[in-house]
């Protein structure tokens, strides 16, 4: 019996062997040869871990699940600047992670700053980016699936619309609280997609990676397996992709704008900062030289209209955390200098307080759906 996500078609496949994974007890899966842990629901698949993933597994063997978690809690990318919390540290969070907020398990797991760029990302201009791409390009797609999909806020805005997500990065604590405080139901999976997309995709898929690309070792092996996977009725849309030439200051392996388009023969360019607005016009890439990021789509497939700025009506809302009262006027107190420097460009934050005050709302009414449109009231998750 193959293993299939709650999405139908999903089936997943070993990074190692690509053959087809089956259960094999309630906690682990294999290929007749290998055997890889599912904690937490979630399969764990990244290569390069052997210690890790055996670890892992004897845990779950003898029915320690919260000791598997632990351990794998703890695991981190090649970036990560703060070391991760200890084993018993890890062990005290899976306990008590019922009673804690986002931010309190972020924390917990020594995120650092990436903790602010999770908290705070709805309203950040490279999340507005990433739903102007899509609907820049929205082929209404029989799934979306994410790439280096963090904690999972762009598959959580698409689920809630109705559209079959599923998510892959290479850090399972980030996937553990997508499935925690964001996506309860959404199919997740730990797995380094140098080694391939661990997942049969139906046709027309399209795959999404933002503000992530150009953190990513072999980029032109990760583009060939990404138009292999997506195939000729498929698309792929790589999201604020830094640009070398430009003075940022961001870790990664950024290229020029004529690099990216190389690796996607065919691809449309954009400025990625233009899709913060909505959806833009294609750029060459002499136009596109001296801008900070770029975005791009591999694709073939008709477009459709979608608005993904506005939410469905009934949505609860909340005042953006990020934001503070002075005098007449909203603005964004920044966590860190440096998240100040970086989301500068967020200047539709800085505005007048609504009529009334701000407070709580429910969308639907053209008042309320304009300050979501806005980021002055957002779709959070309930234990922010």
């Amino acid at each position: 019996m193959t293993t299939v996500f709650p999405v139908a078609g999903l089936t997943l496949t070993s990074p190692t062997t690509g053959l087809v994974l089956a259960p094999d007890g309630p906690g682990s899966l294999t290929d007749g040869e290998e055997r890889w842990p599912v904690v937490a629901g979630i399969p764990f698949l990244r290569t390069g871990r052997d210690e890790l993933r055996l670890a892992a597994l004897d845990a779950v063997d003898r029915g320690d699940e919260p000791l598997a978690l632990a351990l794998l809690l703890r695991d981190q990318d090649d970036w990560a600047r703060i070391a991760p919390p200890s084993l018993a540290q890890a062990a005290a969070l899976v306990g008590s992670i019922d009673r804690l907020t986002l931010r309190d398990a972020m924390a917990a797991l020594n995120f650092g700053p990436v903790a602010h760029y999770f908290a705070h990302r709805w309203s950040a201009p490279t999340f507005l980016s990433a739903l102007g791409l899509l609907e820049s390009h929205w082929t209404d797609p029989p799934l979306v699936l994410e790439i280096a999909c963090g904690i999972g806020q762009i598959l959580r805005d698409l689920d809630r619309r109705g559209t079959a997500v599923a998510g892959i990065d290479v850090v399972f604590a980030k996937l553990w609280l997508a499935r925690t405080f964001l996506l309860p139901d959404a199919p997740l999976v730990c797995a380094d997609v140098t080694a391939g997309i661990p997942i049969a995709l139906p046709e027309g898929t399209t795959i999404l990676c933002h503000d992530a690309f150009y953190f990513m070792p072999e980029q032109e092996r990760i583009a060939l397996s990404l138009m292999e996977a997506v195939g000729a009725a498929g698309s792929i849309l790589i999201g604020h992709a830094h640009n070398i030439r430009f003075e940022h200051g961001i870790a990664g392996r950024p290229r020029t704008p004529e690099e990216y388009a190389a690796l996607f023969p065919g691809c449309r360019l954009h400025d990625d900062a233009e899709l913060a607005a909505g959806a833009a016009p294609s750029r060459t890439a002499d136009e596109l030289a001296v801008v900070e990021a770029v975005s791009l789509v591999w694709s073939g497939s008709r477009t459709v209209p979608i608005d993904l700025r506005t939410p469905k009506p009934g949505t609860p809302l909340r005042p953006n955390p990020l934001l503070e009262r002075l005098g007449d006027r909203l603005r964004p107190a920044w966590p860190t200098p440096a998240f100040a420097r970086e989301y500068a460009a967020a200047t539709y934050l800085d505005a007048p307080v609504p009529p009334g005050g701000l407070d709580e709302a429910v969308a639907g009414t053209a008042a309320v759906d304009d300050l979501a449109r806005r980021r002055i009231l957002l779709d959070l998750p309930e234990r922010w």
